[in-house]
């Protein structure tokens, strides 16, 4: 049997491993210096965002609209104060005859509105808008759970870049200690050129799949920083998630769950109810209205002169108070197209709530599939690493024996890195869908 030069191959593994624990370590040190975890980063994203900020002032603006509408409820009260100079003929205010000089005039009013009964159209305004202040509050947090499943997604992807670019590293770094050992044989006329242009393909591919590795950790990365709303930062690393992967089963009770408490469905369905009270307070200006109204005044004219300022104002002042009953006469004609219009907008809130859950049940029904098909490959990823794991065994077993050649270790290698290429893969996807349906399921991020 022909031997081979096991001390190259048992070389090579020591390099490698040697390598790839200085990386290791280098990474972990990195991380030391400035980690994140994916609850800073959610938080993160929380506060920067757009999307959530436009959010929050939306919840602000709904808040404010509730409470000018308590304000109706409140009497409206003025003071004027009026100063005019007359020139010219004019009529003398006591004595009611022409006079033609100049004179000044003092005049000040103060008046009182408390509006009794409006039809119960204050008390269906507020109601309304109290509906629509929860609803922005739901939405609020609607937004704030699109927003995290992005982050952790975003999260993910660059664990499982990273971690890819560590084995395509590896790759690399072994494909290079081979073609080193390889190429002094050559020279040294022990092997052929075929090998070492063999090994020299396989550092060509190795290399353009780290590049490509090293780019996606980049894209991913820049992704996570863009949903955050930073300024990209190569010296920021992030923290691992530690996360068992345990399989379990979904059933339709999570779909019905779902729709009975995610904020969207409960936003949705507020919404619908204010178009109600709106309706109300459309139909209460066909009613008559009552409102109680006190007013007193008082003024001064320099064209009175046998009365000083105050002794004016005390003899003119004058106060009333009424009551007022207003019936609208033709206010079914006003009303009708407006409650028409509020029907049709709560008609299209009830469509619009209808394709919400449609859109949910789809999307848990799918997240259920996705959960079982990730489940499926994390199993097969773990089996094939756990099959080319003792591939490589028994080639160390035949490198003692001197049995091996570098071809078949680099073929042994390459699928062994592949395998734990697509458990990485399979992980995170795997974790990813567990996480979604945890949610729904729970109602919470379980980060």
């Amino acid at each position: 049997m022909k031997k081979y030069n096991t001390g190259l191959l048992i070389n090579v593994l020591q390099k490698t491993k040697i390598n790839v624990l200085s990386f290791l370590m280098l990474s972990t040190l990195v991380a030391n210096a400035q980690s994140v975890s994916l609850q800073e980063c959610i938080e993160m994203g929380l506060k920067n965002h757009p999307d959530y900020q436009a959010g929050v002032l939306s919840a602000e603006s709904a808040n404010a609209d509730f409470l000018q509408a308590k304000s109706l409820r409140y009497p409206t009260m003025g003071v004027e104060v009026y100063q005019s100079t007359n020139t010219g003929r004019s009529i003398d205010r006591f004595t009611n005859d022409f006079i033609n000089e100049i004179y000044s005039s003092t005049y000040a009013q103060a008046r009182l509105r408390q509006p009794i009964f409006q039809g119960f159209r204050i008390q269906s305004s507020i109601r309304q808008n109290e509906l629509l202040r929860e609803a922005s509050k739901l939405n609020l947090s609607s937004t704030q759970n699109q927003l995290t499943i992005q982050i952790i997604q975003a999260y993910l992807d660059v664990l499982a870049a990273r971690e890819l670019h560590l084995i395509a590293q590896n790759q690399v770094t072994s494909s290079q200690a081979q073609l080193d050992q390889i190429t002094k044989q050559v020279n040294a006329g022990v092997l052929g050129k075929t090998e070492e242009l063999q090994i020299k393909t396989q550092l060509a591919n190795d290399q353009f799949s780290e590049i490509t590795a090293s780019g996606n950790v980049r894209a991913s990365r820049l992704a996570l920083f863009q949903l955050m709303n930073l300024g990209i930062n190569d010296a920021i690393s992030f923290e691992r998630v530690d996360s068992a992967v345990l399989t379990k089963a979904y059933n339709s009770d999570l779909v019905e769950n779902a729709l009975n408490n995610l904020p969207e469905i409960k936003a949705a369905a507020l919404e619908i109810k204010s178009f109600d009270s709106q309706i109300k307070a459309v139909k209460a200006d066909k009613l008559p209205t009552l409102d109680f109204l006190a007013n007193w005044n008082t003024f001064y004219a320099s064209s009175n002169p046998e009365q000083e300022f105050f002794e004016q104002i005390n003899a003119t002042r004058n106060g009333s108070f009424t009551l007022g009953l207003t019936i609208p006469v033709f206010g079914r004609l006003q009303t009708n197209p407006r409650i028409q219009s509020v029907s049709i907008q709560k008609r299209m809130a009830e469509n619009r709530l209808a394709t919400s859950r449609l859109r949910i049940n789809q999307v848990i029904q799918t997240a259920i599939q996705n959960y079982s098909l990730a489940a499926e490959r994390y199993q097969n990823a773990q089996s094939q690493v756990a099959i080319n794991q003792e591939n490589l065994d028994a080639i160390q077993s035949q490198i003692e024996a001197g049995t091996l050649n570098s071809i078949q270790y680099t073929l042994a290698k390459t699928n062994f890195d592949r395998a734990n290429s697509n458990l990485i893969q399979a992980k995170y996807a795997f974790l990813l869908q567990e996480k979604i349906l945890n949610f729904y399921e729970q109602g919470e991020w379980a980060l």
